[in-house]
């Protein structure tokens, strides 16, 4: 059990004022995230009853991100990044009124769900590389990883409350009255992002053009090798991975186990349970010295879970499994996103962040693959096969790429720049200095 002032160390981001906002506003942008996911694979299969369609939906909310990503990352490096998070979460939140209306007024159509889908994926795309270059801007390099951590705790402990809370109110009321909550509990996001206090990124160049920012980023990345293993790799679990949840959760819960639109949500909470534990204990151990090699074990593990999930059919150990299962893919996120950010110069953040779009984009084709595999081999069938090959793909990586993976550590040569840079930010954000490693006393 950690003593206190190791638990306490987990939560030091918190003590940032700013990276407190941003950090309630992702808990309530997780929370509807979630209670949208399970609401609108529950409304397309009362819709439809055709898991071919839920995996179009799928496809058609994340193709934005494939279309947008690398210039949504040029964008939140040249413009305000505050001003595009907001402008994404006013977007998002109209989606979730304007399924609410078309749900309790009895018009809603499958079109609408697929032209929302895209609308909602399409902010997301922005809204993704804006909050996480921000982090960097709002904590000290020191405790990067630990904020990443704490964001992606966000996330996961919203994947448990948001299904939960969809999986309760689909048993007392229409995915109707699940969305005039997510639009409510949206506002709240907003709220907290026009309080944040962001320093201003450093003007750009009057010669320099967006395209011509795009061009600089791709030139950068291609110049660093970290990079571009991380996100080659990263494209397993993108392609093989995410269609787990996304497609095979509701399928296990409505067709295979037979719990129910309300089961959707309990089954998710389930990934939540382990995705919590993942980022608690990646906040709490921020320090470890090969990320790089940790990024095949947790796919090797994920790969197993699922092949594990897809062999038995007790209610418990799959709901056990589905937690190992978040839990690897939250930890494998943060560790790339922290090698990502720990790696490259703040003014390349969004860019480089963006570059795990090209591979989110694909997520689409792992999802139709996944529905294709469950209309022939059926849901069990598909979930083996997809695990089989995350786990043939992960081996093949360790021993390809293992020692060089290994040697991907915590930049602890670009220390002193990020010290230096993340000092001037907290002194532009709050108008005095702070010391890197305290916490801001707010």
């Amino acid at each position: 059990m950690p003593r206190m002032a190791e638990t306490a160390g987990a939560f030091a981001a918190l003590r940032y004022r700013d990276y407190r906002f941003m950090w309630l506003g992702q808990v309530g942008h997780s929370a509807t995230l979630w209670m949208d996911q399970v609401a609108r694979a529950v409304l397309i299969l009362e819709l439809t009853d055709s898991a071919l369609m839920l995996s179009l939906v799928i496809a058609t909310r994340l193709v934005p991100i494939l279309l947008f990503g690398l210039l949504a990352g040029a964008v939140a490096d040249r413009y305000d990044r505050k001003r595009i998070l907001m402008s994404t979460q006013w977007v998002t939140l109209s989606t979730h009124a304007f399924l609410a209306g078309a749900c309790l007024t009895g018009i809603i159509e499958v079109w609408m769900v697929l032209s929302t889908a895209f609308v909602a994926g399409t902010a997301m795309a922005f809204n993704q590389p804006v909050r996480q270059s921000l982090i960097p801007l709002l904590v000290p390099k020191e405790i990067l990883l630990n904020a990443i951590a704490l964001n992606s705790t966000a996330l996961s402990f919203m994947r448990i409350g948001g299904g939960v809370i969809a999986g309760l109110l689909l048993a007392v009321v229409s995915v109707g009255g699940v969305y005039t909550l997510t639009a409510c509990a949206y506002g709240f996001v907003v709220l907290m992002t026009a309080m944040m206090h962001v320093p201003k990124a450093r003007p750009r160049s009057k010669d320099s053009s967006i395209f011509g920012d795009l061009g600089e980023g791709f030139a950068y990345i291609a110049g660093n090798r970290t990079l571009l293993m991380v996100t080659a790799l990263a494209l397993i679990l993108f392609v093989f991975g995410f269609p787990y949840q996304q497609v095979f959760v509701p399928l296990l819960a409505k067709e295979t186990l037979d719990l129910g639109n309300s089961g959707v949500g309990w089954l998710a909470a389930s990934t939540g349970v382990g995705a919590v534990a993942g980022s608690l204990f990646v906040a709490w151990r921020s320090n470890v010295s090969r990320p790089g090699l940790q990024l095949v074990i947790n796919m090797l593990i994920f790969g197993a879970a699922l092949v594990a999930i897809s062999l038995q059919q007790n209610l418990v150990l799959t709901m056990v499994l589905l937690a190992v299962a978040g839990s690897m893919t939250v930890t494998y996120m943060a560790f790339t996103n922290g090698i990502l950010l720990q790696h490259s110069d703040p003014e390349m953040h969004g860019r480089v962040m963006s570059l795990l779009s090209l591979d989110r984009g694909l997520i689409p084709l792992g999802a139709i693959m996944a529905g294709v595999l469950v209309s022939n081999l059926g849901v069990r069938g598909g979930l083996f096969i997809l695990g089989c090959v995350i786990l043939v793909l992960s081996s093949s990586v360790f021993v390809i790429a293992g020692k060089r993976l290994a040697r991907i550590g915590p930049a602890s040569a670009a220390r002193g720049h990020g010290r230096r840079a993340s000092e001037d930010a907290a002194t532009e954000a709050t108008g005095h200095p702070i010391a890197v490693g305290a916490g801001d006393g707010r």
